[in-house]
Order: C-alpha cells, then sequence, then structure tokens
C-alpha cells in the first residue's frame, strides 16, 4: 500500500497554550521510514519524542512522532517522513489558527 501521513494537535489549539502535534505515519512496509519536524522552514529537535515501529493487523506499520509547541498564529509546522531506501519525501502540514480571524467568523 501507499504510506499515509497525518498530522495534528492532541488538543485543540489556544494561542499561548502548550499543545502537542500528533504526526501519525500508517500503513509503512518495510519500516524504514524517518520522521523528522520542521517549523517556518527550520529543522526541529527540541521537543520531539519518536515512537517505534508498530505493526498493524494488515501487514503494515505505523509510527507516531509528536512535537510539544506553543501555538502561534500563522506558524507553519511541517512533518516530514524519509524513507532510507530511496531519501523519498512525505511532508504533512499544520498551521496554527489565527483566533481573530476565527471570532470573525462566527
Amino acid at each position: 500500500g501507499t504510506p499515509q501521513l497525518s498530522l495534528f494537535p492532541a488538543l485543540p489549539p489556544i494561542p499561548g497554550q502548550p499543545n502537542t502535534l500528533v504526526c501519525l505515519l500508517e500503513n509503512v512496509f518495510p519500516p524504514v521510514l524517518d520522521l523528522s519536524w520542521a517549523v517556518a522552514g527550520a529543522a526541529v529537535t527540541r521537543g520531539v519524542t519518536q515512537g517505534p515501529f508498530v505493526p498493524t493487523g494488515d501487514l503494515s506499520f505505523g509510527r507516531i512522532s509528536r512535537l510539544a509547541i506553543v501555538p502561534e498564529p500563522g506558524a507553519v509546522h511541517a512533518c516530514v517522513a524519509t524513507s532510507r531506501r530511496d531519501n523519498a519525501t512525505m511532508v504533512a502540514y499544520w498551521v496554527a489558527p489565527d483566533t481573530a480571524l476565527d471570532e470573525q467568523l462566527d
């Protein structure tokens, strides 16, 4: 199958309040993908927690990586999955919401 990458906050994001971004990598075989993080285009290692590859029922593997953040409106966060075999990459993005804009929409 095709690997799938998704990125989402563990809690509803509130600017200035600590949160955790969860990067979920699914449908991987063989388990030879590395996960890394970038914020505003710069690589980040501080606040990163990497989980192990976990086998799933369909003979593929999944993996979770977490990044501790304090959301800043408009900041672009990226989780990057890189294959150890051919250096192919997949990227999932999450942008912290601008609460002022959200309030105007109500």
